[in-house]
């Protein structure tokens, strides 16, 4: 009976860790580029007490008896699906529409990626995030400019004194393994071993996404899903409970045993 109670105590802490998730996705769904995290479970470790093919009474038996421990979340990895586009007008609001991301300058000096797209532009003509993270290839742009042109490839177009002239390009970076970003908050990632080393290329090449220029990418977090997966994780929690309920009275009849 100790062990079912472990084993159910493991269920019960990794749908907790379902449900935190969740949470967490339905908190973001209207954050600007946010991608939401899937939970990946695995069973624990197995105790053998037959091994499968053992001899028993002269036979070589099919199955053997091998006991599990429960389980645990194994990992939270992020979806990188795209995410509706929505469009607003703004001149400093880009999309990524397809793989890739914007690349900003932290002020540690290291490089950020994000697929926020908000960007605006500073009192020295810099732009930057909300944070005040500078567009990595972006220009500074004239107080005296008066339209800011983005095309699909990145190449920035400035008008300023109605002369217009190209004055940069912002490009895409893209990972052999999106997933194995590390996510830092203020819709930020940074790399790891596991996404390995970005490429950055022009935009729309070598499988790199498009810029679209007066667009935002919504969250790619779906409500109605979400909505059914905490139902699910709601009722998996209550069943494991009433397996740590049934293992506790199966073990007071034990324990009262005559």
């Amino acid at each position: 009976m100790d062990r079912a109670l472990w084993i159910s105590a493991s269920g019960m802490q990794a749908q907790t860790r379902m449900t935190e998730s969740i949470a967490h996705n339905l908190a973001n769904v209207s954050t600007t580029g946010y991608k939401k995290g899937q939970v990946h479970f695995q069973d624990l470790f197995y105790q053998t007490l037959k091994t499968p093919g053992s001899t028993n009474n002269g036979a070589n038996g099919t199955a053997g008896i091998e006991m599990g421990n429960g389980s645990r979340v194994a990992a939270v990895s992020k979806n990188f699906s795209q995410g509706n586009m929505r469009q607003t007008g703004g001149e400093l609001n880009l999309a990524v529409n397809g793989d890739g991301f914007f690349q900003v300058l932290t002020p540690s000096g290291e490089t950020a990626y994000t697929r926020d797209g908000s960007f605006y532009r500073d009192g020295n003509g810099t732009i930057v995030t909300a944070n005040g993270y500078p567009l990595v290839g972006a220009p500074t742009i004239s107080k005296t400019a008066t339209k800011v042109d983005i095309a699909q490839d990145g190449t920035v177009s400035v008008t300023d004194n109605g002369v217009t002239t190209s004055a940069g390009t912002i490009q895409v970076a893209r990972f052999p393994n999106a997933e194995g970003l590390s996510p830092k908050g203020d819709n930020l990632y940074m790399k790891t071993p596991a996404s390995g080393e970005p490429s950055v290329s022009t935009a729309g090449q070598g499988g790199s996404g498009t810029i679209r220029q007066g667009f935002l990418e919504n969250s790619n977090v779906e409500i109605m899903d979400e909505m059914v997966d905490m139902i699910s994780s709601q009722r998996a929690y209550e069943i494991i409970s009433k397996s740590v309920k049934t293992s506790d009275e199966m073990m007071h009849i034990v324990t009262n045993l005559k």
